[in-house]
């Protein structure tokens, strides 16, 4: 009998700076290691992979599924966890889940209050947040990008954790401690609610990257005129 896509999940995110991974088996998260320093991503999260399959110990043949963040977040790091994540979902076979930056920052605090705001700074003055009801657990509405006096004044009634890296000075929301997803959640996620993974695994950036490509030179013509 084949072995279930959920049996042994490996949980990979570098969108927001720091970065993690996360091994589930045996029915729980066996494998926790994160680098909270946003820097050499990239470098680090294939050693920080390896290390946590020895931590449980698991080769990569063990993988039966592989899920991501895919964002929003930071614009380089989304696609250091994706490219991960879809060289393993190839090189085993196996298949790729992909689950927003806001899905796992709310599901992580879903127990504290009535409702969570799950909000990362966007940069430019800006926000990128999605408020949820937590019993049972669902968004209120699509990812947003807003300021944060906009995001704030659509707060549904009630005490409301707020959770991810913006900090909130408003006496109806409840601080938590996590400022970033952490792969642990988002195993959690994935095996409480495969259904809601995207299983293409490509970014999610509400909003549009700055670079932009550099536009076509004229061909110079061969004729003379």
């Amino acid at each position: 009998m084949a072995a279930s896509p959920l049996s042994c999940l490996l949980a990979l995110d570098t969108a927001t700076g720091p970065c993690s991974a996360a091994v589930w088996k045996n029915g729980r998260v066996a494998t926790y290691v994160e680098n909270a320093k946003p820097v050499m991503q990239s470098a680090s999260l294939i050693p920080m992979i390896e290390n946590a399959l020895a931590q449980s110990g698991i080769t990569y043949a063990d993988l039966t599924s592989v899920a991501a963040t895919v964002g929003p977040g930071s614009f380089t790091g989304i696609r250091v966890a994706l490219a991960a994540a879809r060289a393993i979902c190839y090189a085993r076979k196996i298949p790729g889940m992909g689950y927003t930056t806001l899905q796992v920052l709310s599901f992580a605090v879903q127990q504290q209050s009535a409702h969570t705001l799950a909000m990362l700074n966007a940069g430019k003055g800006e926000q990128y947040f999605q408020y949820y009801r937590n019993s049972p657990w669902q968004p209120l509405h699509e990812p947003q990008l807003a300021t944060l006096e906009q995001a704030l004044q659509t707060a549904p009634n009630g005490n409301i954790t707020v959770v991810g890296n913006s900090p909130v000075a408003d006496t109806r929301f409840i601080a938590s401690s996590i400022a970033f997803p952490r792969a642990d959640a988002l195993a959690e996620l994935a095996i409480a609610y495969p259904e809601l993974a995207q299983g293409s695994l490509r970014p999610f950036y509400i909003r549009a990257p700055d670079a932009k490509l550099p536009a076509a030179k004229p061909k110079l013509s061969t004729h003379g005129g």
